[in-house]
């Protein structure tokens, strides 16, 4: 910071000398005034330069520092992707092992009881994606989106956040509803929890804990759009790594 204002300091002096000699000129009756009007035109000319000039070298500054920050900003957006990719594979054993179990406590005319023991976690569990978007957010935020200079990159990025994941939250807050709505059902209805004399295997037979279960375990929508969202993730990594292919090789290289 102190070398550029230093420059500047330079810089205005070099101005304020050129358009002295330009006045100067223009009051030298010592020459005639075609001579004068040349040496006006070639101090104007370097005046014209020399601001040019700065603003060009202004503007490849800031484009320099731009870069940085879209770097260090994808670097660390490669970084939360990874994580979220981790997690919502995760999500998507959660959702499916529920519905598998859920099935079988329906579907099955006699549940047998070490498998409901063993499995009724999934009655009460709740999976929701809690997607790493504060980078996003603050990079957003700060109205530097635009200079992600890759197209493809940038819309990819904003459809993920603004759709992809919205669309999917969405899903699994009404899927968290629904299973909310099936657990005041139940422990309206269970009795002895933990017992000799736990209902649970009776209940799950009511017809409407039944319905509950039914429609909690259809989560075939659900798991399509978490693998939706995988599927942007990896291109959205390819294309990062794409822009800096050495991050291919040292995942921590800034």
């Amino acid at each position: 910071m102190p070398a550029l204002c230093h420059k500047i300091i330079q810089m205005e002096h070099e101005l304020k000398k050129h358009l002295h000699n330009i006045v100067r000129e223009a009051v030298n009756r010592k020459k005639s005034f075609w001579k004068r009007i040349s040496e006006i035109m070639i101090e104007m000319l370097i005046i014209v330069f020399a601001v040019s000039f700065a603003v060009y070298m202004e503007k490849q500054r800031e484009h320099s520092h731009e870069e940085a920050d879209v770097k260090e900003f994808l670097v660390g957006l490669r970084t939360d992707l990874e994580n979220d990719i981790k997690e919502m594979n995760g999500d998507i054993w959660g959702y499916t092992t529920c519905a598998t179990w859920l099935n079988y406590f329906v579907s099955e005319p006699d549940v047998n009881i070490d498998s409901l023991k063993k499995y009724q976690w999934v009655l009460i569990s709740k999976t929701h994606l809690l997607a790493n978007k504060g980078r996003y957010e603050g990079f957003k935020a700060s109205g530097k989106m635009n200079t992600i200079q890759r197209h493809q990159l940038r819309n990819k990025i904003l459809d993920l956040y603004e759709e992809r994941i919205i669309g999917l939250t969405n899903a699994t807050q009404e899927y968290m509803d629904l299973k909310n709505r099936m657990l005041q059902l139940l422990y309206k209805l269970r009795r002895n929890e933990g017992k000799k004399s736990d209902n649970l295997k009776i209940i799950l037979k009511e017809n409407e804990l039944r319905n509950y279960l039914l429609g909690l375990a259809n989560v075939a929508d659900i798991v399509q759009r978490y693998e939706a969202a995988i599927q942007d993730v990896k291109l959205i990594i390819q294309y990062i790594e794409e822009v800096y292919p050495e991050l291919r090789k040292n995942p921590n290289k800034v």
